[in-house]
């Protein structure tokens, strides 16, 4: 099984420190991912397969968020626990790396995300599957 590992977004300082420490518990590698790799693939990110050289158009969002890869099954919640343990205030955009997003790039997963965490704190219910 391949190493488990967490990219973050728009994280520094002392709150990205304190997530590396609760990742590092749980032998979780951390990856910070730079805007201008905002444009490549969430698969290659994640060390799936090659990253690309040449990427699309990064676009950008300034929102943390943090995707959880090549996680067995019980670690994101011991993960999440142990975060909160440690202090740090919780992040609101979450994922999991999947067969259908590893192929998007991070501006893609956060719209989606984005929206789903609008929709359900709006008490609209989960925007996957609208017209």
């Amino acid at each position: 099984m391949k190493q488990p590992i967490l990219l973050c977004y728009n994280l520094e300082g002392e709150r990205l420190n304190r997530i590396r420490l609760a990742a590092m518990r749980l032998k979780i590698r951390v990856r910070p991912v730079k805007k201008e790799e905002y444009g490549k693939a969430l698969g290659a990110l994640c060390g799936l397969f090659p990253l690309e050289e040449e990427a699309g158009e990064p676009g950008g969002f300034d929102d943390e968020m943090l995707v959880m890869a090549n996680f067995p099954a019980g670690m994101m919640n011991l993960l999440l626990q142990t975060m909160r343990r440690t202090g740090v205030t919780p992040v609101a955009l979450k994922a999991v790396l999947t067969p259908t997003n590893a192929a998007w790039d991070s501006v893609r997963l956060h719209e989606e995300i984005a929206a789903e965490h609008a929709a359900l704190s709006g008490g609209t219910g989960p925007v996957h599957g609208r017209g």
